[in-house]
């Protein structure tokens, strides 16, 4: 595994970091524990955990008792509904039970998704500072795909973003991209791997002949065929080891839920993309219809 700094922060994170969140899978707390342990020794010590799942803060501090804190980097995510006022009473409770049931002391980043922030009230935004102050979140981080995120990262307010980013990554997030790096924001790209690219051929052709639909899909696979043909290689490797060459994102982050997954592509950073893989990936990129490629 490799290891970058986290922006300004001080603190070295592994290039991959592990986002836990409930699915809907219904996983009791050794699942989560032994998906913790798995990402930890194969190198991984960045964490991202979903606010208000009990069942998986339990896991978490069970996995804790494993390794020093210190070495471990650990963020709180907070979830809007879009509805509930982001106030200073709604994050006071979100990061004291986040602290309680974790008992990780303290948390590295403190992340508000995009409808949190939405809601996010003026008295909410100083408790944010007040936390930030009191040691008990280190950063501030925004995450999102939309216009409020772009209004989060310019008002300067947030240590950290988290973006969306992948090889067909339009115009609109390298340049968010390109802003919170002149901003010296800490930033983390997710959702890696596109799932139109990253299914097998077959489920592809399938899903084509299934519902008849020309459009932006059909040629992004297209332009992109070359994934599934790298020897060595399967295409949500191919994804990630391209994301892990954008020098502005601090990690790349991953969602699984079985430790073989965690296991493969944790390999993935030690390895380097194939020769003329990166200027397959800029043609394809430039073949790919502008209404076909990620915004």
């Amino acid at each position: 595994m490799r290891y970058r700094p986290f922006g300004i922060s001080g603190k070295a994170v592994s290039a991959l970091s592990l986002l836990l969140r409930d699915t809907g899978r219904s996983q009791d707390p050794g699942a989560w524990r032994t998906l913790a342990v798995c990402a930890m020794e194969c190198g991984i010590n960045a964490f991202e955990l979903e606010a208000g799942v009990a069942p998986l803060a339990a896991g978490f501090s069970q996995a804790l008792e494993a390794v020093e804190r210190r070495l471990l980097f650990v963020a709180w995510r907070i979830i809007g509904d879009g509805r509930t006022p982001t106030d200073a009473r709604y994050l006071q409770d979100a990061v004291r039970e986040g602290l309680n049931r974790t008992g990780s002391g303290y948390f590295d980043l403190l992340t508000l998704d995009e409808a949190a922030y939405a809601t996010l009230t003026p008295e909410g935004a100083a408790t944010l500072d007040d936390l930030r102050a009191a040691g008990l979140a280190l950063q501030i981080g925004v995450a999102g795909v939309g216009a409020l995120v772009d209004q989060a990262v310019a008002t300067g307010a947030f240590d950290a973003l988290a973006s969306p980013f992948n090889l067909t990554s339009g115009w609109h997030i390298r340049r968010r991209i390109r802003e919170a790096a002149h901003l010296n924001m800490s930033i983390t790209g997710f959702d890696a791997f596109p799932p139109e690219l990253c299914r097998p051929p077959a489920q592809i052709a399938a899903k084509t002949a299934l519902f008849r639909r020309a459009g932006p899909s059909a040629a992004t696979v297209g332009a992109y065929a070359f994934l599934h043909e790298t020897r060595n290689w399967a295409a949500d490797e191919l994804c990630l080891a391209y994301a892990l060459t954008e020098p502005a994102l601090a990690c790349v982050q991953i969602e699984a839920h079985r430790p073989e997954v965690i296991e493969r592509l944790a390999a993935v950073p030690d390895r380097e993309l194939p020769t003329g893989l990166a200027a397959q990936i800029e043609m394809a990129r430039i073949d790919t219809p502008a209404d076909a490629r990620s915004a």
